[in-house]
């Protein structure tokens, strides 16, 4: 089995210069949603037409498959046809938009056992929508497929059929080839349309079905930026529903917004206004409290995180975050710390008992074990040109208002004395002071000293 995901469209109605296929739903691009679901239903041979912009297309899409490109918009038949150096005679095709990312494995895998056990030569998938307007009708004899006929095209006794044609058509590579080989441009967009292949087929003798799929919201086409919206609220429904099986206690689910690969273990707890993006982890029994955001992060079993943000960041077990903490890229914190109100790590790493409760930043360090920090204090990590590390090792208290100037090392069971800026290494098992001499200026020494500001 091979797939042709058609993803050359244009998307004016977005009105952005982003490619319409690589706008999010639910945080992941819809192009990405449908390679996604063919992956999981085990089809791994797969094509992209594409039009415009391939590059940013091709540079956005960690996925192995391969790309042709329509060169000109001449219809959807036409796209197949761009493809066919892709597949053979001999192959089984299956045709996607890759503009509907509601589009399910589930439904793949069921599409395709359908196909195989009807022994049939093409396959038109249809279903039915309580509001059909604007979209081509299926007509069919039972479960024979008889025609498509376009919108614009019915006759007025027609209007009321509510079989619609959802773009996907599934075919072995000898009917498909014959099909586009003898489509017509003599309509009102003067495009080889794909739809006119199954009728070819079929009229050529050869076993064309309809499989009428029942949940139609997974066929949502989007054009629109409203489209989009709506579409990422299905998909978010649908996430937010696994993680009610899984065992996930989501306070209010209208206010919550959880993307696609997130994990979230048993007995966690989501406070509303929680926002959960990426590949994050939140282990068992941990706590999110509001209007957290957290973007591929880790967080511990039993931590609670509280109104606080965390980017690429690793928290570990039974931890107090926030409120309104900033783990940035690069921070891990290590079990039974306390990461309080107003505190930045960024690029550094907590040991295990550590505590920084309030107004601290912790950049470019390496902390130990049992470690205090006091309201305040700060690691010095940037001289204008270089960032430069703070070690300090386990069973240190830091005072308040004390400065870090890195490079520098703060070895075992030291104290920093409040209000000391810290420039020279401190030994195990001393008491560090640096507040005694009286306020100098030196002037002059900004020009000739300092590193030279950039541009």
């Amino acid at each position: 089995m091979k797939a042709i995901i058609l993803a050359a469209g244009d998307g004016k109605r977005m009105k952005s210069d982003l490619p319409k296929i690589l706008h999010t739903v639910a945080g992941k691009p819809m192009l990405h949603c449908v390679i996604e679901a063919c992956l999981q239903a085990n089809i791994e041979d797969i094509t992209v037409v594409v039009g415009k912009k391939r590059e940013l297309i091709v540079e956005r899409t960690p996925y192995p498959v391969s790309y042709v490109t329509q060169e000109e918009q001449l219809g959807t038949g036409h796209a197949v046809l761009c493809a066919k150096q892709h597949f053979t005679e001999n192959d089984d095709i299956l045709v996607l938009p890759g503009d509907a990312p509601l589009i399910t494995s589930g439904f793949l895998k069921n599409l395709i056992k359908f196909y195989h056990d009807k022994e049939a030569k093409g396959v038109v998938v249809a279903t039915t929508v309580p509001e059909p307007f604007g979209y081509g009708r299926v007509f069919t004899d039972g479960e024979n497929f008889e025609q498509i006929i376009e919108h614009k095209d019915l006759a007025a006794n027609q209007h009321s059929v509510n079989l619609i044609n959802t773009a996907i058509y599934m075919s072995t590579g000898r009917e498909l080839l014959y099909g586009l080989e003898r489509i017509k441009n003599n309509n009102n967009q003067n495009e080889y349309y794909l739809t006119d292949v199954p009728k070819i087929v079929k009229d050529a003798g050869h076993k064309v079905l309809v499989y009428n799929s029942p949940d139609y919201t997974q066929f949502l086409g989007i054009n629109s930026q409203k489209q989009l919206a709506e579409a990422s609220l299905q998909l978010r429904s649908r996430i937010i529903d696994k993680h009610f099986e899984n065992g996930v206690q989501i306070i209010d689910p209208t206010c919550v917004h959880i993307e696609a690969d997130v994990q979230i273990e048993a007995g966690a707890i989501l406070h509303p206004g929680v926002i959960i993006k990426g590949k994050s982890h939140i282990c068992k029994a941990a706590v999110i409290g509001p209007y957290s955001q957290i973007t591929d992060s880790f967080v511990g079993a039993e931590t609670t995180v509280s109104n606080s943000v965390l980017e690429s960041a690793k928290v570990g077990c039974n931890c107090q975050v926030g409120p309104y903490a900033y783990l940035r890229a690069g921070a891990v914190v290590g079990d039974r710390c306390r990461v309080g109100d107003f505190v930045e790590i960024k690029n550094a790493t907590l040991g295990n008992d550590t505590k920084a409760a309030h107004l601290t930043y912790i950049g470019d360090a390496q902390v130990g074990d049992r470690v205090n920090f006091g309201c305040g204090s700060i690691t010095v990590n940037y001289d204008g040109a270089n960032k430069h590390r703070t070690v300090i090792e386990d069973d240190v208290f830091v005072g308040s208002n004390v400065n870090l100037v890195a490079p520098i090392v703060v070895h075992n069971n030291s104290y920093l004395a409040a209000g000391s800026t810290i420039t020279k290494e401190v030994p195990t098992d001393a008491l560090a002071i640096a507040r005694i001499r009286d306020q100098s200026n030196i002037e002059g020494w900004v020009p000739e000293r300092a590193p030279k500001k950039r541009k």
